[in-house]
Parts: C-alpha cells; structure tokens; sequence
C-alpha cells in the first residue's frame, strides 16, 4: 500500500512554486490560522526521522510544489494548534501520525482518516516515520459537489446523496460565529485494505497535474467517489466526536453559546457572572483566542443574526434593528455595509 501511493507523489515533477497556503497569528498567539486562495488543495508529507528527510508536496488546479527538506530543521521550528476556515480531510498512507485535536492527543494508522471541522484547533505530530495526505476543502467547493450529486430511483425520482460533511454542516448552523467543535474518526476495519482509497487518490494526483478539458468536472466526480467510500460500513467504522475544549475554548464557547440564547449584547458583569472570571482576563482569552474582542465579537455576532434575519424572514428592517437592540437606524446600516459590502436593504434584494 505505502509502495503505491509513494511512487504516484514521488514521480510528479516540481512544477510552480508559489504555495496557495497563507498563515497568520503573531508570535503572541497561540495559535496560527491557515487560509488557502482555491476551493481545494491537496498535500502530501512524509517523514524520515532516521534519514533526516522530509517531502512536502502541493497540489491545486492551478500549480504543484515538490519540496525536501531536513527532518530535525522542520521538526526544530515552533509548531502551533491551527485552525481554519474550512474543512481538512486527513488520510494515514504509512506509519503512525498523531494528531492533537483541541485538548486531547489521538492515533491514527494506515488507511485511517480525520475529518476536522472549520475552526477546530489541531496539529499534525511529526515525531514518527509517517505519510500522510491532507485535503483541504472550502466549503463552497463541498457546497456545489454536494448540491449536484444524486442518484436515480427506479421511477427517476433524483435524491441527494448524504456525505460525511452532513452532520458538521447541521451543527455548524446551530451556533452562529462558532463552529461546532467536532471531528470524525474514520477507523479502517481490520478485515479491509484501502486500496480503493489509494487509487483514488492517485487517479486525483494524475488528474490534478494534467491540463486536459474537463479537469475540474473528474475532480469533483472523484471527490464524490472518495465521499462515498468513506461512508462503506464494510470499510469504515466511523464515529462524530466532540472534542475535548481547554480551559480557554470552554470560555469561548461558553460565551458563543449564551449569545445564541439571548440574542443580545452582554454587559461585562453578565460576562464575568456567566463564566466566572474576570473580566479583563476573559477579554485576554477572547482575543488570544477568536482574534477578536468582545465587543466586535458581539458585533459580527449581531450582524450575522441581522443577515439571517434579513434572508430567512420578512421582518422590516427597522424592526430587525430594534429586536437588535439597534436604536440608530443610519449606525446599523454602516456597520452592516462595512461587514457585508452591502446595505441591508441591498443584502435583502441580492
């Protein structure tokens, strides 16, 4: 198996070299967040310890990186949890890789997989002689998959076909401005190879590198092939886990949470009482953590309501201000354009 999937990346040549990953977080921060340019990228890395080597490889429609690096200068740099607005997709082709996943540390092996949700802090491990490949995917790319994949009945009934990102796309909606903090294990049955993995993602790397017609239109079909084999119970046991928060998310969520409930600003005392903390240290978690601090965190929380509002109810806007707590009509239409690019009454419309 290992075999298979190393010579398929082995033999791609350099390409681009311009990588599509962008990373941010100052040196204050404990975390990083990674953001991508495309709708996908695939990543390949392997690890040598005992060689001292190191491959990284990077796919998208656009280029392909090959790059080889000195094991102990990767391992030597200071690795932070990150998190990012999308989906990754982990797949285990040789070895061990461990994975830290909010507040707990898991083992994954050959033919294993991860799925992460948005914004979930974790870190690949690379203290073992592993391979692995990542997907990253936007959700607006698993989106148009998604919306276009059916099967046919006998009376030629179209039905969607279910995914693995269902049940992360449902809790998700549950709590604006927070993401649900899950993750699915995807434990390859002992009986079972996962061959019919491995080709696909190799028919993705011989697809991806190619500038044939139609090459968008096989990536999406292969994604659809790779989605349902995730879902073969003869192949996968799979299980949704919600991971295990720090003191400092536990906070976080804590405060997304109540938002939900009580639609409305908090006062700081509210805060303090509701979490049990200081307020000045809760403000320093908050910002460490989301980037943000409270007061826009409230804000972006009031605005995404509005924007539900203004899309899922004929409410008029005035009154949507005023369930808001909005008493200045002309500072919520500014606040909102400056968020959105559009006035709400614009936003209605679009």
């Amino acid at each position: 198996m290992e075999k298979v999937a190393s010579t398929k990346f082995e033999k791609i040549d350099t390409g681009i070299s311009a990588s599509h990953l962008t990373f941010t977080g100052g040196e204050d921060s404990m975390y990083q967040y990674v953001d991508i340019d495309m709708p996908y990228i695939i990543i390949y890395e392997s690890m040598y310890p005992l060689i001292d080597r190191t491959i990284y490889q990077e796919y998208s429609e656009h280029n392909r990186i090959f790059l080889t690096n000195s094991y102990y200068d990767i391992v030597s740099k200071d690795r932070k949890l990150h998190s990012h607005n999308l989906y990754e997709f982990t797949f285990v082709l040789s070895g061990e890789l461990d994975m830290q996943i909010e507040n707990e540390t898991l083992t994954y092996e050959p033919g294993d997989c991860c799925l992460c949700n948005k914004n979930i802090h974790h870190l690949e491990f690379i203290d073992k002689t592993c391979e692995f490949v990542l997907f990253l995917l936007k959700e607006e790319f698993l989106f148009d998959i998604c919306a276009n994949n059916f099967f046919y009945d006998a009376d030629g009934t179209a039905h969607a076909l279910d995914t693995i990102f269902d049940v992360f796309v449902d809790e998700n909606r549950k709590n604006p401005l927070y993401d649900a903090k899950i993750y699915s294990d995807f434990r390859l049955e002992k009986t079972q190879n996962s061959d019919a993995i491995i080709e696909i993602i190799n028919q993705m790397i011989d697809e991806i590198t190619l500038n044939k017609s139609g090459k968008s239109h096989m990536m999406k079909a292969l994604f659809c092939e790779l989605f349902e084999l995730m879902l073969d119970p003869a192949l996968y046991d799979v299980r949704v886990h919600r991971a295990k928060l720090s003191n400092d998310e536990q906070i976080v969520y804590s405060i997304a949470n109540a938002y939900r409930k009580k639609n409305g600003i908090f006062s700081r005392d509210e805060i303090e009482k509701l979490v049990g903390y200081n307020g000045d240290y809760v403000e320093r978690v908050f910002k460490r953590s989301t980037g943000k601090t409270l007061k826009e965190y409230g804000r972006d929380f009031m605005l995404q309501k509005a924007a539900s509002l203004l899309s899922d109810t004929d409410m008029k806007i005035g009154e949507i201000c005023e369930t808001l707590g909005y008493t200045n009509r002309h500072y919520f239409n500014q606040i909102f354009a400056d968020k959105y690019g559009l006035t709400p009454s614009a936003y209605r419309k679009g």
